[in-house]
Order: structure tokens, then C-alpha cells, then sequence
């Protein structure tokens, strides 16, 4: 009886596998015909993007040295460069004549705004009886001392950009006859140079 119940249960049970099969297969290709015949569109994250892209400069431009002052001044003692004793470049003070080892300008002897030539740090600030008021600059291996100076408005250690103001033209004792003046010392690695050898220049290209 046991044996006869379960041959008759199992042809039912191999008819519906077998229709299920059947299904599932129709199903498939019916669903590979329709996308065949309508593709999907392509929605993939690597699709090429055409959108226009902005080219940007590489590196802002390095910049150059500019003269400290905006209004027209002028040299009234020039840089003593070893090559000739001009007078225009030697300072007379207590009976003695001096090689001047910077420039001076002056404007019309009246006070200006003194402007950073190149941005850098306050590496000191002083204040001396013959020379008076002075600003040192660094940059990198250059080093700009703005003397004779009044109303300073920076101190050591301060971040100064290019044409920033730091102070305004004063006077001094040692070249007490200028007025209200600027003098400027410029260094390169140590070494004093001509201050209008770095005027429209780059650090690098200053020698």
C-alpha cells in the first residue's frame, strides 16, 4: 500500500518541476529578445564628460622689485658703486667724507609713505641717534633696510606683502641737510648692492 501511494505521488511532482522549468526559460528569452531590440541607454559613471574645462596657470608670476614710494621722488644721494669718487654719492658728516652705501630720495622734503619693494618679514626694527628710525626686510637671501624713517607702522616678525606701507620718510643727523628723506640699503646674500639693481626684477634675477 506504501508503495503504491508514493509511485503515484511523484509523476505530479516531476510534471510540475518540469512546467516550472519551462517558465523560467520562456521567461529569459523572452526577456534577452527585448533587450536586444531595445538597449538600454548607457548610464555608466565613465561615460566621457564633455564638459568644457577652465585651463589654469600654472603659477602666479614671481614678483618684482618696485621702488618704495608711490609719489615722484627723487635720488638726492646717490649709491657709491667703488668705480669713481662723485661727490653726489659721498656724505659729509663731522668733517669727514663717506661712501654712501645706499640711495636716498627725497620729495621735496616732505614726509611720504614708505612701501615695502618686495613681501617678506620684519626682521628688525631700530632706532639709532645718528641714522634714526630704521625697517629691515627679508626675503628669501634679500635684505632691504628702509632708514631714516618716521611713523612706523610694523614691528619684527610681521608678514609684509609688496607695496604694503610700513612707515613714512623722516630725517636723521647724519644727513640732516636732506630733510625728510628716505635711505635705502639693499643686500643680497650679504653683500651690499646698487638698490636700483633690483627695481623690475625677480629675486632670482637679482645679482
Amino acid at each position: 500500500m506504501y508503495s503504491y501511494t508514493k509511485e503515484k505521488k511523484f509523476p505530479k511532482r516531476r510534471l510540475i518541476v518540469s512546467l516550472s522549468c519551462l517558465l523560467i526559460a520562456a521567461a529569459a528569452f523572452l526577456t534577452y529578445e527585448y533587450s536586444m531590440k531595445n538597449p538600454a541607454k548607457d548610464t555608466s559613471v565613465f561615460k566621457e564628460d564633455t564638459t568644457p574645462v577652465l585651463s589654469l596657470p600654472s603659477s602666479a608670476e614671481e614678483e618684482k622689485g618696485i621702488q618704495p614710494f608711490a609719489v615722484k621722488a627723487e635720488v638726492v644721494l646717490d649709491y657709491f658703486d667703488g668705480k669713481d669718487s662723485k661727490v653726489d654719492s659721498m656724505t659729509k658728516f663731522e668733517g669727514v667724507y663717506r661712501a654712501n652705501q645706499g640711495m636716498d630720495y627725497s620729495f621735496n622734503k616732505e614726509a611720504f609713505d614708505v612701501l615695502a619693494s618686495f613681501s617678506g618679514e620684519v626682521s628688525d626694527v631700530k632706532e639709532d641717534n645718528i641714522f634714526g628710525k630704521s625697517v629691515t626686510i627679508t626675503s628669501k637671501d634679500l635684505s632691504i633696510t628702509y632708514q631714516s624713517l618716521s611713523d612706523i607702522t610694523v614691528k619684527k616678525g610681521d608678514k609684509v606683502n609688496q607695496k604694503d606701507p610700513i612707515a613714512k620718510a623722516g630725517s636723521n643727523i647724519y644727513n640732516k641737510e636732506l630733510g625728510n628723506h628716505l635711505h635705502i640699503v639693499v643686500e643680497k646674500n650679504g653683500k651690499i648692492i646698487d638698490p636700483e639693481l633690483m627695481y623690475g626684477k625677480t629675486n632670482a634675477e637679482i645679482k
